[in-house]
């Protein structure tokens, strides 16, 4: 190597160091680094480094926010009345819920190990909040999903919010979250809250009841099959003789085509209003089927205090459209065939 050849060779190796260092300075600096941080803080169960990279309260509290108001919206059957009452009583319980959560989270990453609810020591207001919130975590199915990667970072002013890959293993679907974050005085960043939760929810939901219906399909078709219903009609009458309260009487006809005895049948009676709004009446039918064709009264008393309800008592049915679902058959020698109400049943 001559002296020239040297020279050119000893600059580019000053150049790939330099390179190399600002590289390193400016991956600090990337969200993509505080990532690694806060995973190395869980593997140490180190909470102080843990909690400066995620602010645990807020993003709990935000997500529990649009963990009630995703709900609300994705329960299409649900009465506005109950909606209502149940946000109100959500509101109620969001302190002790997003107590607990923490408490959970923090727990987790100092030991490794989830919080297990103690009946004997804890309240039963502190069960509530914490079965509340393990239903929380489990409808977000983060515990069924595995981080794929950052797919996008978008400057916010002082904040950024950067998107990542996460791939739900039930599904076999990705999803993206889109987390606020807000860069600290060492360059690194906080985890603020999830801003598109809501969204991800509605749509995790979405792709839930998809895969439910696909793998209630066959299930649907059989029970079709062992009992069909041909007509439905629906009518008001008295629940007492006093007439203070009435209920909704529907009378299938039916028929029945099984090889074993039907016991009792459950299912879903959908009552739709010409302005398009239905109204959800689950119904069992504690009586036996013969084979052959049948008549069965469903009777359902009506509550005068919610919505859907009380407009039933007042309303002409025959403007209604009426559609029947059956679920779930029980035979007289202890099995069932039934939908499944959740992906994770066996």
């Amino acid at each position: 190597m001559n002296k020239k050849t040297g020279i050119i060779a000893g600059i580019i190796v000053a150049v790939l160091i330099i390179g190399g260092i600002a590289g390193y300075m400016y991956y600090k600096r990337t969200p993509t680094y505080t990532f690694d941080l806060i995973k190395t803080s869980v593997e140490k169960h180190d909470w102080d480094a843990f909690s400066k990279h995620v602010d645990t309260k807020n993003v709990i509290s935000t997500s529990y926010d649009a963990f009630v108001e995703g709900a609300m919206e994705s329960d299409e059957d649900m009465d506005e009345d109950v909606k209502g009452m149940a946000s109100g009583f959500a509101k109620l319980l969001k302190p002790s819920i997003v107590d607990a959560l923490n408490q959970e989270v923090e727990q987790w990453v100092k030991t490794g190990e989830k919080k297990e609810p103690d009946k004997k020591a804890d309240s039963k207001d502190e069960q509530k909040a914490q079965n509340a919130a393990s239903n929380m975590t489990k409808e977000t199915g983060f515990d069924k999903s595995k981080f794929k990667g950052v797919s996008y970072t978008k400057n916010d002013g002082d904040f950024s919010r950067v998107g990542i890959t996460i791939e739900d293993s039930q599904l076999n679907k990705d999803f993206t979250l889109e987390l606020k974050m807000r860069q600290l005085d060492d360059g690194t960043w906080q985890i603020l809250e999830i801003s598109n939760l809501k969204d991800y929810l509605l749509e995790l939901d979405k792709a839930r009841k998809a895969k439910l219906a696909e793998v209630n399909k066959p299930i649907q078709d059989e029970i079709d099959q062992r009992v069909s219903v041909k007509n439905a009609q629906a009518s008001i009458v008295q629940a007492d003789p006093f007439g203070i309260s009435q209920k909704l009487r529907v009378n299938l006809s039916l028929t029945a085509n099984s090889n074993k005895d039907i016991a009792s049948f459950s299912g879903n009676i959908y009552l739709k209003a010409p302005d398009g709004k239905q109204t959800k009446i689950p119904f069992e039918a504690k009586r036996g089927l013969k084979a052959g064709d049948q008549v069965v009264a469903i009777d359902k008393e009506l509550n005068p205090f919610f919505g859907g309800e009380a407009k039933l008592a007042k309303a002409n049915l025959s403007q209604y459209s009426i559609k029947t679902q059956l679920t779930k058959l029980a035979y007289g020698d202890g099995t069932t065939l039934e939908l499944k109400t959740s992906l994770d049943e066996k």
